[in-house]
């Protein structure tokens, strides 16, 4: 097989990447803080309760659902960029993206139990075999099945829910099994052994599981997996340049959509009501789509272009740096660590998580300066091929970038 090259690699790509974990750390801070579990007398006694208030609204306004969305769609878009490359070079792209994604799925299952119970590659590397489905369709197909998906709380609010007991029962089993029953999810996780910790993450992920089921989130992933395919196969992502106008059109359309509903979305948040549900639905992905339009347009500028490539290594090390988040962050807040979790709300953890994605950008920068892939993207890489390859950069081979 002849191996990519570097040049084939599209840094615009890596760029939105790199500015979506941004996004994402800023809203898993929330979960990592465990301020998301304390009472709200207890959220009420922090001396920057005030703050924190403002904070939280800002937070589902601007980042809550957005990024996930933008990662999510250019997971697709991966997706497609694989699937070209795999049978230019002769892969049976069937087996060999089943392979991607279930070692895909295993280190997110690793994720989820040696460190953070939230983890989301496993629903990435399901929703992505499922993409094996989409492969030969038809555009209009795709675009269905993504609309279909994407509209899914909708229906599942119609539906009256969705039956998930099976799944509760298998935690409350564990719960009593491991001897949580009754314990308090923060005192676990801030004052909890190794051992506890873990068993805790591993009994969690029955909830983690229900939740994408129950919110819809785990089929709004998929639909945003179905619009990265078909935007890959129309090879967006080449036609940056050529752009512009189409760009500015979407950033402000998007903007004008997005900012209302999901100003409304906030002021209900966690309501379970068709307020909540239908600005939620309907506001997400416009902001999504407004602010990739921005950094697009950011892009074609020669002057901010020069500030946005700071951005393009820590996304090509996204795998790396998304779990890298999770091991700082559960250091920090968790018993394993400083056990810090529960004494401060976004006042305080935001500043943090952004001081974590600094140093992720700067190591970024320091460590593809002498390897080829993050670590993690190392890994899974010979994961799947079976076979050894090369990491650093003297290395005479080259190593296959499909």
């Amino acid at each position: 097989m002849i191996p990519t090259q570097a040049g084939e690699r599209f840094e615009v790509l890596d760029v939105v990447r790199g500015l979506a974990l941004f996004g994402i750390i800023s809203a898993n801070m929330i979960l990592y803080s465990l301020y998301i579990d304390l009472s709200d007398a207890s959220k009420a006694a922090l001396v920057t309760h005030s703050a924190d208030r403002v904070l939280d609204y800002v937070e589902l306004l601007l980042i809550e659902g957005k990024f996930y969305t933008i990662f999510s769609v250019l997971f697709g878009i991966g997706f497609s960029v694989v699937l070209s490359r795999g049978r230019a070079k002769g892969l049976n792209v069937y087996r060999f993206y089943a392979r991607r994604a279930f070692f895909l799925f295993l280190i997110g299952l690793a994720h989820g139990i040696l460190f953070w119970h939230d983890d989301i590659l496993q629903a990435y590397a399901f929703c992505s075999a499922l993409l094996l489905l989409f492969v030969d369709a038809s555009d209009r197909t795709i675009l269905s099945a993504a609309i279909v998906f994407l509209l899914a709380p909708i229906g599942i609010k119609l539906a009256g829910g969705i039956p998930v007991g099976a799944l509760t029962s298998a935690q409350d089993a564990l719960f009593a099994r491991f001897g949580f029953t009754g314990a308090k999810e923060i005192d676990i996780l801030t004052r909890g052994s190794v051992g506890q910790i873990m068993r805790f993450n591993f009994s969690k992920l029955f909830a983690q599981v229900r939740f994408l089921v129950t919110s819809g989130m785990l089929f709004k992933i998929y639909g945003c997996f179905l619009l990265g395919l078909y935007a890959g196969r129309h090879e967006v992502y080449k036609k940056v340049d050529m752009n512009g106008p189409m760009l500015k059109r979407v950033a402000i359309v998007g903007l004008a959509v997005g900012l209302p509903l999901n100003a409304v979305s906030a002021w209900v948040f966690d309501s379970g009501s068709w307020t909540e549900i239908l600005s939620e639905t309907f506001g997400i992905l416009p902001l999504s789509a407004a602010y990739v339009a921005v950094w697009c347009l950011m892009w074609l500028n020669t002057a901010t272009r020069a500030l946005l490539r700071h951005f393009a290594p820590v996304g090509r090390m996204a795998l790396t740096n998304y779990v890298g988040q999770s091991v700082i962050c559960t250091l920090l807040f968790y018993g394993t660590g400083l056990g810090l979790g529960g004494t401060m709300g976004p006042a305080l953890y935001w500043p943090i998580g952004i001081a974590i994605f600094i140093v992720q950008v700067l190591a970024s920068r320091a460590w593809l300066a002498r390897f080829r892939f993050g670590a993690l993207e190392w890994i899974w890489r010979m994961l799947t091929y079976g076979e050894w390859l090369p990491l650093t950069k003297s290395s005479q081979q080259l190593p296959l970038e499909v």
